[in-house]
């Protein structure tokens, strides 16, 4: 009979910690912050203050609320040179964490562009004025040393001269041949250095908001190398093609990832559809 009551009070014991566990459990919060990005007006520099990227982002947990003081850059990763993609990450009391990515603007390239813009103001082949006036009058020039010397040379013209023509025709024709060599041989040193990164997609499309940068781990399968690590790879890679995240739409583009020693992976295609 005791025992048959003990039995019964371990059940009941056992039947209370099964429901605290599953209390607990069920209450525990697993719900990551969510990042979104006001009107910045930020550009990147190498070596900035991380705290000017980190402007107009506001990072809101449901329970815990407005998170901003655990938010941080994780990564800053370049694309073509002219934009990058940095990687925000913020957690909550829970140790949840969120992460969101956004473009930005590199400096060096949006301060390029007014000049490129002003060279093509000044002639319609990119030459001021001063430079195409100074071509005009070297021209004249040319034309009136060409003129005195086709007249002489129609005065002294014979069977010798066109010999030496025949020679000289020659001659240049196999500096052209020699300098065609020179330029296989050069494009031959252009080899790399090292075997190339592997470079592996799961999917040809990747889907990202209107505003949000792609996330290219989504579409990544396998990125490795001899010696660069995953993170490496993906702070190397290289986008070529346009992206308007502003306007919905879907835009192809190529990507590629270079490592530690230049050597550049196999290109893959890929279309980023702006929702």
């Amino acid at each position: 009979m005791e025992i048959k009551k003990l039995a019964i009070g371990i059940g009941i014991v056992d039947a209370v910690l099964l429901v605290v566990c599953l209390f607990l459990y069920l209450g525990k919060d697993r719900t990551p912050p969510v990042i979104s990005f006001g009107d910045s007006t930020a550009v990147y520099e190498d070596g900035m203050d991380e705290s000017l990227l980190l402007q107009e982002v506001t990072p809101m947990d449901d329970r815990d609320g407005d998170v901003s003081n655990s938010l941080m850059v994780e990564k800053v990763a370049g694309t073509n040179g002219k934009e990058v993609i940095v990687t925000f990450v913020a957690l909550d009391q829970s140790n949840n964490v969120g992460k969101a990515s956004k473009v930005f603007a590199v400096a060096s390239g949006s301060a390029a562009a007014p000049d490129g813009d002003e060279m093509q103001t000044d002639d319609g082949n990119g030459m001021s004025q001063d430079e195409t006036e100074s071509g005009a009058v070297m021209g004249d020039d040319s034309a009136e040393d060409n003129s005195s010397e086709d007249g002489g040379a129609a005065d002294n013209r014979d069977a010798k001269d066109t010999q030496q023509d025949g020679n000289a025709g020659d001659e240049n024709g196999g500096k052209e041949n020699a300098g065609d060599e020179n330029r296989e041989a050069g494009d031959g040193n252009e080899e790399q250095s090292g075997p190339a990164p592997v470079l592996v997609m799961n999917s040809d499309e990747i889907v990202t908001k209107k505003g949000t940068a792609p996330n290219w781990n989504t579409v990544i399968e396998t990125m490795s190398d001899d010696k660069d690590d995953y993170n490496t790879l993906y702070n190397n890679l290289k986008l070529e093609g346009h992206v308007d995240l502003s306007r919905p739409g879907e835009y192809p583009v190529t990507l590629y990832t270079v490592d530690s020693d230049g050597n550049r992976s196999e290109t893959r295609e890929l279309v980023v559809k702006v929702e």
